[in-house]
């Protein structure tokens, strides 16, 4: 690295390593989501034409009775979009993110024609996460990408092979929760989104998941906590989401956190 000033950090990455866009509000319950569904979707069509029912069956222990629940996924017609619904949450995933505007109109969207129907919605979670899968072209190192804090503590007289770091930080009123794995033999996706991932593959077709190898999987999750449900408006919700988009987008952008290099390479400039 050379002592010049640092690579611009700021605007879109014409070589983003991000592989998904995820943001997600959570509620207190409402029943009458199943009854609305096919409305809902109705409005949501022109976006997300195909739609996916799961059910979901748990065993209670105090009755050792069967709990049936219901989810919907509502899907684009290259499935790269995602409209999670369930009584209690809105989820919206994206794998062609660009720029948060753009995301945000999809997530006006939904929760205007979700609002419409339920009237009210009174929050109990908030969060907006995003995904990269940082590649490496041969002959170059984690560390050309990502802060040595995030990679595998070296000791003398051994070799290092990768590690998961997991890392929880206060941002303001928010939360972050950071996972960096290096592991060689670890899936290129994290583990809790592959039952979102198989949701809203193709039912014809086999679920394909690549493997890290010598690439790294850095996971920003941002969110917020509600001590008791909160009634917001939609106006409210989006603005919650756009402060907690900027903190995740923030920590990717720290200098301390990925690399002059890396940031060079994204834009396009090596």
């Amino acid at each position: 690295m050379s002592g010049n000033a640092m690579t611009d950090r700021t605007g879109i990455l014409p070589n983003s390593p991000l592989i998904y866009a995820i943001a997600s509000i959570r509620f207190a319950p409402w029943p009458l989501l199943a009854k609305k569904i096919d409305e809902i979707h109705d409005e949501l069509r022109e976006t997300n034409p195909l739609i996916q029912t799961i059910q979901i069956q748990s065993v209670s222990s105090a009755s050792q009775g069967e709990n049936v629940s219901k989810l919907w996924m509502l899907l684009s017609s290259d499935r790269k979009l995602g409209i999670h619904l369930s009584s209690d949450q809105l989820l919206v995933f994206s794998s062609k993110y660009t720029r948060y505007t753009e995301f945000e109109t999809i997530l006006e969207k939904c929760l205007g024609v979700l609002l419409k129907h339920m009237r009210f919605m009174d929050v109990t979670n908030t969060g907006v996460r995003y995904i990269d899968h940082i590649k490496l072209k041969e002959a170059e190192d984690r560390k050309d990408y990502i802060s040595e804090h995030l990679l595998t503590a070296n000791f003398s007289g051994i070799s290092e092979v990768g590690c998961i770091y997991i890392g929880s930080y206060k941002s303001g009123e928010f939360d972050l929760r950071v996972r960096c794995s290096s592991q060689p033999d670890a899936l290129a996706v994290p583990e809790d989104m592959i039952s979102l991932l198989t949701m809203s593959a193709d039912p014809g077709g086999a679920l394909r998941l690549d493997i890290l190898k010598n690439g790294i999987l850095l996971d920003i999750d941002a969110y917020k906590v509600y001590l008791t449900p909160t009634r917001m408006d939609k106006e409210t919700v989006l603005s919650q989401l756009r402060n907690l988009h900027q903190t995740a987008n923030d920590f990717f952008r720290h200098s301390d956190v990925c690399t002059d290099y890396a940031f060079k390479t994204w834009k396009g400039d090596i």
